[in-house]
C-alpha cells in the first residue's frame, strides 16, 4: 500500500467511524427503552416525532447545518449525538492508524510501501467492534445505570469465537506446564505443544480464563462492597454495590483482553473512578451514585490500544518503590 493509498485508508476509517457512531446513537436510545428495533423504523425527532430525512441524518454535518435544532419543531438536538459520532470516528481513525503502524513496510524506489495483510484487517474489525461496544455501554450506563445484555452477552460470544478463529489476536503468554520451559507466546505461527488444536485451543482457554476472572473479580468486589457499605448503597437507592451488568461487562472484556488485560482494566478503572469520586465529593460535598461502567470502558480501551504504556507505567512504579526501599534500608 502506497502513501496515497494510506491516506485513503485513514480517511475511510474515520468516516466509517462517524457512520457507525450514528448507528450507535440509535442503539443508545433504543436498547434501554425496548421501544423498537435498532434496525427499523428509521430515526425521528424525539420531541415532535417527525421522521428525519436522510440529508438531516448525516453524522456531525447535519447537526452543524441545522444549528443543533430539529428542522421541523426547532427544539434543540442533544449534543450527545454529535459527541458519540466524533468519539467513534476518532477511535476508529486511531485503530486504522494502528493497523498500518503495526504492519510490515518496505522501502522501495517509489517510497515506503506498507504490506497490509489479512491479519491487520481482522484486528481492525475486532477493535472497531470493541470500541463500539464500549461506547454503547458507557452512554447507556451514564443515563440508565444499566449495561444492556444485548451488548455484553453477545460480546462474550464474539470474544471467545474470535479467540478460536484468530488466535494471533490474543497476544497472550499462556502457561501449560513448568514455568521454566512451557511459556508460549500466542500468534498465528506458534502451536502449543501437548494441546490438540495448537494455538486455537490455547487462545480459547486464555479467553475463557479472562472472561471467568473478569466476571468473578467484579462479582466478588460487589459482594464485599455490599457488606462493607450497605448503608451507603441503600442511601444511593441501589440494591447492589456492583450490578450484574458490570459482571457480564467484565466477562466480555476478559474474553477479548485475556486475564492480564482484564485485571489491569479493573485497576485502571478503580484509579480513575477514585479520582472522579474524590473530585465529586470535594465539589458537591456528597458522593452519591457513581456509575462504574464508563470507568471500566476507559480501562478496557486503554488496555486495547496502549498496553505497552501501562506496562511501562507499572515498571516505573515498581522501580520507584524498589529505589525508595533501598534508600530506607541503607
Amino acid at each position: 500500500m502506497s502513501e496515497s493509498q494510506l491516506w485513503v485508508l485513514f480517511v475511510f476509517s474515520g468516516v466509517f467511524g462517524l457512520v457507525i457512531g450514528s448507528f450507535l446513537n440509535v442503539c443508545i436510545f433504543r436498547l434501554p427503552r425496548n421501544c423498537m428495533s435498532i434496525v427499523k423504523p428509521r430515526s425521528r425527532c424525539p420531541k415532535c416525532l417527525t421522521w428525519i430525512a436522510w440529508y438531516d441524518n448525516l453524522p456531525v454535518f447535519s447537526w452543524v447545518a441545522l444549528g443543533g435544532k430539529c428542522r421541523h419543531c426547532k427544539n434543540p438536538i442533544s449534543i450527545r449525538y454529535t459527541l458519540v459520532e466524533l468519539l467513534t470516528g476518532a477511535l476508529f481513525l486511531y485503530a486504522g492508524w494502528r493497523m498500518v503502524w503495526f504492519s510490515p513496510s518496505h522501502q522501495l524506489a517509489g517510497g515506503l510501501i506498507y504490506d497490509l495483510r489479512g491479519d491487520a484487517f481482522v484486528r481492525f474489525a475486532l477493535e472497531a467492534w470493541f470500541v463500539s461496544a464500549m461506547i454503547v455501554c458507557t452512554f447507556i450506563d451514564l443515563e440508565f445505570r444499566i449495561i444492556p445484555d444485548e451488548v455484553s452477552l453477545s460480546g462474550i460470544v464474539i470474544g471467545l469465537a474470535s479467540a478460536v478463529a484468530f488466535p494471533f489476536l490474543s497476544g497472550q503468554d499462556f502457561v501449560v506446564g513448568p514455568r521454566e520451559q512451557t511459556v508460549f507466546h500466542l500468534d498465528s505461527n506458534h502451536a502449543i505443544a501437548g494441546l490438540p488444536g495448537g494455538p486455537h485451543v490455547a487462545a480459547l482457554l486464555a479467553s475463557l480464563a479472562g472472561a471467568t476472572l473478569g466476571a468473578g473479580a467484579i462479582y466478588a468486589v460487589g459482594i464485599l462492597g455490599k457488606i462493607l457499605f450497605r448503608k451507603r448503597v441503600q442511601a444511593a437507592g441501589e440494591e447492589e454495590a456492583m450490578g450484574l451488568g458490570d459482571v457480564k461487562f467484565m466477562a466480555m472484556v476478559g474474553a477479548v483482553l485475556g486475564w492480564r488485560g482484564v485485571l489491569l482494566t479493573f485497576l485502571i478503572a478503580c484509579l480513575w473512578g477514585s479520582v472522579f469520586g474524590i473530585g465529586k465529593l470535594i465539589v458537591k460535598r456528597r458522593m452519591g451514585y457513581v456509575p462504574f461502567g464508563p470507568f471500566l470502558a476507559i480501562g478496557a480501551l486503554t488496555m486495547l490500544f496502549v498496553p505497552e504504556l501501562v506496562n511501562r507505567g507499572i515498571r516505573a512504579y515498581m522501580q520507584f518503590n524498589h529505589d525508595l526501599l533501598e534508600r530506607f534500608v541503607r
